[in-house]
């Protein structure tokens, strides 16, 4: 392409962008945000903090984002610089005490809600809820169950007070094993599905809950409602190995190893390095060999 070519071209798009409408960065964070592309969202409210807005949203935003990206000092700077500058702005207040759990500083997670628990409305279920979340981290059950009440009471259209709740009620023990059997003071099959089916009725997009409710169910002895919600679970999302060996732990209970050993298969697939699976699937196989 000779000189005039070049000019030619090089006019032509700039005349293409003077044309294009404006991006609105932060709808498009919103929208990236969203769809779980946080590194998306990310590059997005660059753009829109660049442009010269620095308003507490987007502040927040980007901070949600690096935390999803686990980059917590930048989330943290994010954060710090929206309290100094909208010291009345509680959504980046609640979202710095996200980061400081998420990263480990469970006691500076723990000051800051705190701080916010005054707070009632759709916002105050929030801080409820993550209040609860610490304290069954800590193995503080009564105190996890009292915050979701509140969070309940505060925005019934929760769906994840409801879920939570109903998680609390359907333990046998808690995700680290570090309660020993405490938990199963709160144990209530009944009330967890009702909570579980609360959540759904908010949003039945909500994978988890299908499949805690099954497995509830399936605690009951009750296999058909059971096995229909963890399948509704797979099928919303099949490549979450961990809903393949609940199921198949399920199977491995009523001697239906042949069914065991194609979740197991299945789950080994999608996660190889959970060694959990490979020993059930190992107790499979000299099952089926004994028989």
């Amino acid at each position: 392409m000779n000189n005039l070519g070049k000019w030619i071209s090089l006019t032509f798009t700039i005349y293409l962008l003077s044309c294009a409408e404006p991006v609105d960065w932060l709808e498009r964070a919103r929208t990236e945000f969203d769809q779980e592309d946080y590194l998306g969202a990310i590059v997005a409210l660059n753009a829109h903090l660049a442009s010269g807005d620095t308003s507490c949203d987007a502040l927040q935003l980007r901070a949600a984002s690096f935390r999803r990206v686990e980059k917590w000092r930048l989330a943290a700077m994010d954060l710090k610089r929206a309290e100094e500058n909208y010291p009345a702005c509680l959504e980046a207040r609640l979202e710095y005490a996200r980061v400081l759990s998420d990263s480990g500083d469970t006691a500076g997670a723990h000051q800051k809600l705190i701080r916010l628990q005054q707070t009632n409305g759709v916002l105050g279920a929030e801080i409820q809820i993550e209040l609860a979340w610490l304290a069954y981290k800590q193995d503080r059950f009564n105190s996890a169950l009292l915050h979701l009440n509140k969070a309940i009471q505060f925005d019934s259209s929760s769906h994840l007070a409801w879920y939570y709740r109903g998680y609390l009620q359907s333990r046998f023990t808690d995700d680290d094993h570090s309660s020993g059997t405490r938990i199963m003071e709160l144990l209530d099959f009944d009330k967890a599905i009702s909570d579980f089916s609360r959540c759904l009725a908010l949003d039945s997009a909500f994978i988890d809950a299908w499949y805690q409710r099954g497995m509830v169910y399936l605690n009951q002895f009750n296999p058909d409602k059971g096995l229909a919600d963890v399948a509704r679970a797979i099928r919303l999302d099949p490549e979450y190995s961990y809903y393949y060996t609940g199921r198949a732990e399920y199977y491995i209970r009523e001697n239906e190893f042949g069914n065991a050993l194609n979740d197991l298969n299945k789950a080994i697939q999608l996660n190889p390095r959970d060694s959990l699976n490979r020993e059930l699937r190992q107790l499979v196989l000299d099952s089926l060999k004994s028989r």
